[in-house]
């Protein structure tokens, strides 16, 4: 929870493309490693469309930057249409950004499990970790039912790619009707189940087995490390980038490259544990 915290932390205070870049790509190994690279192209293709309409949206209505690309009429209202390479430049930045946010999200759900949260925050907050652990399972649960559905419809004979369009719209619209039926039975299962275990009848008890182990320190000392590291990055200005009124130059110095080198390198340590873990069944043991 402290590397995402870590993660989240950095994907909304830095703008800089090449972060952005390789903090997507970051993600991506991460998902590979975690043998759910299709279930993570399913996360970005949802992340994608939203990111689409930030692109194109930004550059028609900010009105800032040197480098104007085009001009277009006068419109009532809005005065003279123009679109500047920084306005799309930021535009493509903030896409970046929320495509980094869908795939942390995803990566937190994967690693994290939700009882975790619940389970850590029970004594204080447990209220706000139960909704928290609710709408981070939400997702992937509903993702993984429409794909049940869908595929015992097809068993069925359904066709979902045949048909007219409105014979195809129909299909959908049966599928989505069952989904939607499936998930308030999945919601009347959890409160039934809430309700057995006694919640809210009382004071709370908790009991943990978690451990602290060799792999937690290492975890942190690289969360530590990526602080430190985005710190001095922020007061040598190596990590940031300027959009407007002109873009800053892409091209780096020595120190600025050694700064992201070192950041990524502490930002890669839960992924080179892993890559060691299914490497070398031994070292799990000592870590």
């Amino acid at each position: 929870m402290s590397y995402f915290l870590c993660m989240l932390i950095l994907i909304m205070l830095l703008d800089h493309p090449v972060f952005l870049v390789g903090t997507l790509c970051l993600s991506a190994t991460m998902a590979q490693g975690l043998r759910s690279v299709e279930d993570w192209n399913n996360y970005m293709r949802l992340g994608l469309m939203m990111s689409v309409i930030v692109l194109f949206v930004n550059p028609l209505f900010v009105r800032a930057g040197e480098t104007i690309l085009w001009w277009g009429p006068k419109l009532p209202l809005l005065g003279h249409m123009f679109i500047t390479l920084e306005a799309i430049c930021y535009g493509a930045a903030m896409s970046l950004k929320l495509l980094n946010a869908f795939s942390l999200f995803f990566l937190f759900s994967r690693m994290v499990h939700p009882d975790q949260i619940l389970s850590l925050f029970s004594g204080t907050l447990f209220r706000s970790a139960l909704v928290l652990s609710l709408a981070t399972r939400l997702f992937p649960t509903v993702a993984q039912r429409l794909k049940s559905i869908q595929e015992i419809q097809r068993l069925r004979g359904v066709q979902f790619e045949q048909g007219s369009r409105r014979e195809r719209l129909g299909k959908y619209g049966g599928l989505v009707e069952t989904l939607l039926y499936s998930s308030l039975e999945d919601a009347l299962e959890t409160a039934e189940a809430m309700e057995a275990r006694g919640f809210n009848s009382g004071p709370r008890t908790r009991y943990r087995r978690d451990l602290w182990r060799p792999r937690d320190s290492i975890c942190l000392t690289g969360i530590f490390i990526v602080l430190a590291v985005f710190l001095y990055g922020i007061w040598e200005g190596s990590l940031l980038f300027t959009f407007y009124p002109a873009l800053d130059p892409l091209l780096m110095d020595k120190k600025g490259l050694g700064i992201f080198i070192a950041l990524f390198s502490g930002l890669s340590v839960p992924m080179l544990l892993n890559w060691g873990w299914n490497r070398w069944p031994s070292l799990r043991s000592k870590i």
